[in-house]
């Protein structure tokens, strides 16, 4: 696999009379825009705590769908050790506990796989403290994108998707709420990261998604440094060959993707990745995690 920041520096090496001409956002926008059309194949499951502010928060990079989301209320902490250590601390752990919901259409309780409770355990050097969160589901807005909420979205669930007065929808990389400020807790299938978290262009048998990346980046640097009259006499006699080649590396990356996400094994690998990724929770328990 390839770091997003180690394709930048392969990239800039490749236009080393350009460097400076490079636009790294755009490069990687194109990157995680080509990510995106490999779909689930490709994706993890992830989780993150998103303060709201202001009606909004801005999800993950690496976000592709949402998989659960609940609105958080903090309802205790107990603190161990001196409170200044405590506010300096970035080190926490989060673990939920199962919780059921009553299904009034067939008359039974079903294992939601939530939490009736959250527990975030930070740990710093001169203590610990838990923090309690009670929380409640959101619902889904009508109208939100198909490809942004997965198909097995708990959410989307008609139990719950608008019987909560608390909403959400989500445009681009943003999530909005119809409350002003709190926090949320999501679950969400995201592209592929290392293990510090860095989204990464996974290569899994040919490394065709790599190369084709890499590819459709050229072509695009190309069509800019053109456009900008930066006279790229090298480069213009290479575009053609770079374009007309697209198609068939896409393919071949599509295929890669495709077999990736026929792995038997697919359930324990997600497993291991979510483990690895969000070593901060512990969902083992609750059955969200299979």
């Amino acid at each position: 696999m390839v770091t997003i920041t180690q394709f930048l520096a392969e990239i800039e090496s490749s236009f080393p009379t350009y460097a400076k001409d490079l636009d790294k956002v755009s490069i990687k926008y194109d990157v995680l825009q080509q990510l995106r059309i490999f779909g689930l194949n490709i994706a993890e499951m992830h989780e993150k705590v998103l303060k709201i502010k202001n009606s909004k928060a801005s999800l993950p990079d690496n976000f592709k769908s949402l998989k659960l989301a609940l609105k958080l209320q903090a309802v205790g902490c107990n603190i161990q050790g001196d409170i200044e250590d405590f506010t300096k601390s970035y080190i926490y752990k989060e673990r939920i506990e199962n919780g059921r919901w009553f299904d009034e259409v067939n008359q039974q309780y079903v294992d939601t796989g939530c939490a009736t409770i959250i527990r975030e355990s930070i740990n710093y050097p001169q203590g610990k403290a838990d923090l309690f969160y009670d929380f409640t589901w959101l619902s889904v807005v009508k109208g939100i994108k198909k490809d942004i909420v997965s198909g097995d979205c708990l959410n989307l669930h008609p139990s719950i998707r608008n019987a909560y007065p608390h909403e959400i929808n989500i445009t681009g990389n943003t999530l909005n709420t119809n409350f002003t400020e709190g926090e949320i807790y999501i679950q969400y299938y995201g592209l592929p990261t290392d293990e510090t978290g860095e989204i990464v262009i996974p290569e899994y048998t040919t490394s065709d998604i790599l190369t084709y990346i890499t590819q459709y980046v050229k072509v695009n640097i190309a069509e800019r440094l053109i456009q900008n009259n930066l006279n790229p006499q090298g480069i213009v006699q290479l575009y053609p060959n770079w374009k007309s080649e697209l198609t068939m590396l896409k393919r071949a990356a599509l295929s890669e993707a495709k077999f990736a996400g026929m792995d038997k094994d697919w359930n324990k690998k997600i497993k291991k990745l979510n483990r690895r990724d969000i070593a901060v929770y512990d969902l083992s328990a609750i059955g969200l995690i299979r």
